[in-house]
């Protein structure tokens, strides 16, 4: 999928300043033109994929700050600092920029791939079937970013139809995630073999399902969808966490503690060298100087994303996970870092040390959205809420077990529920999750003052309750002629 995704960049890009409330989702689009083929349909759906790579903002949004990560001193962003946010907030923004500029790519197939004259009837339902998966996927940010927002469903050729658009509800937004999964599953295949690998799979939209639900503290649900991944049995734990990083990984089965070949990967979004590369090195590198050649070395980098103290001291001892996840030293030089006193550790999980890989932000690096240690701390965390941890730990201690860790015994649904939390930092950190962990718990503006690392003092004296929302991006709310409300606080 890589090659043909990237062929198609330029034909469906967005101007990154426009609006997208004021610019129609593809310029040229009109009905019976395109899409009009099957090939059509193809590069329409394979161009929704290309809003999953758009932005590193949603990577470093899913666990800046928190318990486990702060920025540092270079480049203090407000969404980080709690610094002057507000809705002229740039990164704001993007974000919903961007994620609606999905939005409106995946309807463009959902809206005309049905009427085109396809013999491949299966194709044209998975077609379909990834659009609402990618759809669900991008709604799902939104509502965890904004809360309530404009659900905009349909391909928009006449702007001047959304003034006075509203924002639907929370709610209203959750109910048509879980639909668009709900088809997507009934119309998605196990999996793909070839270049079509990466593309969203039954057990994709499965897994986002299962956290949607987890999300809304919908319990049972959140179980079910789980457990439905798990027993598929087309997913299992490799024996090395150290394997799973690094581009050499990407669909690659490798061993599980009995030596069966196995995949972790749930879905992940694709990235390719020298078409559309990947940033996330350089944001999670440090700035130490003895690194030759500073931020284009193996492990130099911005600063942006650095792993608090906290975060070293949740690693109980002997845990395989922390020396690739709290890395002090690489190639005998112990990282200092000039910018922020006192950082200079980094996480390892994207150092690009594979061979002839590129360094900097010329990676092709895949970026995990969901792994199987994921699915099954979601399904050990649904069940200690149901039915107390004696069903749950069969979960989790798979994962600790791979980590070389003992397993949990003897706790209460409490204590279950706070060494869940533990491990899901350890096993998950820096990939997205901690920061929507902590939101979902409703514990994020809590976490943020409790931080111990120095480095969080200002974060920690800044942040409001009203921080656990994004601002909604004025320019938005000027072009609905103030029918879009803001968050409240901003």
């Amino acid at each position: 999928m890589k090659k043909i995704l990237y062929i198609l960049i330029t034909i469906f890009t967005f101007t990154s300043c426009e609006d997208i409330i004021t610019e129609k989702p593809i310029d040229f689009l009109v009905p019976g033109t395109f899409p009009a083929t099957e090939q059509d349909a193809v590069a329409a759906t394979t161009a929704a994929y290309t809003r999953l790579q758009s932005s590193i903002l949603s990577f470093y949004y899913g666990f800046n700050p928190s318990d486990i990560s702060f920025q540092g001193q270079h480049n203090m962003r407000p969404v980080s600092w709690f610094l002057d946010l507000n809705a002229n907030n740039g990164d704001a923004t993007v974000m919903w920029q961007q994620n609606y500029q999905g939005i409106a790519l995946a309807n463009t197939v959902i809206q005309y791939v049905p009427n085109i004259e396809m013999n491949d009837k299966v194709l044209q339902q998975r077609l379909i079937g990834e659009a609402k998966f990618l759809r669900a996927s991008y709604y799902f940010e939104l509502v965890r970013v904004y809360g309530g927002v404009p659900i905009l469903n349909d391909v928009v050729i006449d702007t001047k139809t959304l003034i006075g658009i509203t924002r639907n509800s929370e709610e209203e937004v959750y109910d048509l995630i879980e639909l668009d999964l709900m088809e997507a599953i009934l119309a998605l295949p196990n999996e793909y073999v070839g270049e079509e690998m990466g593309r969203a799979t039954k057990w994709s939209a499965t897994g986002l399902l299962a956290k949607v639900h987890l999300t809304q503290g919908e319990w049972q649900l959140a179980n079910q969808r789980s457990q439905e991944v798990i027993a598929s049995g087309m997913f299992g734990l490799v024996a090395d966490y150290n394997s799973l990083w690094g581009q050499n990984a990407e669909y690659v089965y490798m061993p599980d503690k009995n030596g069966n070949l196995v995949n972790e990967n749930v879905f992940d979004i694709q990235f390719e060298q020298n078409e559309r590369p990947d940033f996330k090195q350089s944001w999670v590198g440090s700035r130490d100087t003895e690194i030759v050649g500073a931020t284009n070395a193996v492990g130099g980098g911005w600063e942006n994303m650095l792993p608090t103290t906290d975060y070293l001291d949740m690693f109980e001892a002997g845990d395989l996970r922390k020396d690739i996840s709290y890395v002090t030293e690489l190639d005998g030089n112990i990282l200092e870092s000039p910018r922020t006193p006192g950082a200079g550790p980094i996480s390892g999980k994207y150092l690009n040390t594979d061979g002839d890989a590129p360094k900097s932000n010329n990676g092709s690096q895949n970026t995990y959205v969901l792994r199987y240690s994921d699915i099954l701390l979601m399904r050990a965390e649904a069940e200690n809420e149901l039915n107390g941890p004696s069903g749950a730990y069969s979960y989790i201690n798979q994962v600790r077990e791979r980590a070389g860790l003992p397993a949990l015994t003897g706790l209460n649904q409490s204590s279950f529920r706070t060494a869940l939390k533990k491990e899901r930092a350890t096993e998950l950190g820096f990939e997205g999750h901690r920061k929507f962990d902590l939101l979902r718990w409703g514990e994020f503006v809590q976490t943020i003052r409790n931080v111990s690392d120095p480095h969080m003092e200002t974060p920690a004296a800044n942040i409001q309750k009203h921080h656990v929302l994004m601002p909604v991006p004025a320019r938005e709310i000027e072009i609905s002629e103030n029918s879009i409300t803001q968050n409240p606080g901003y």
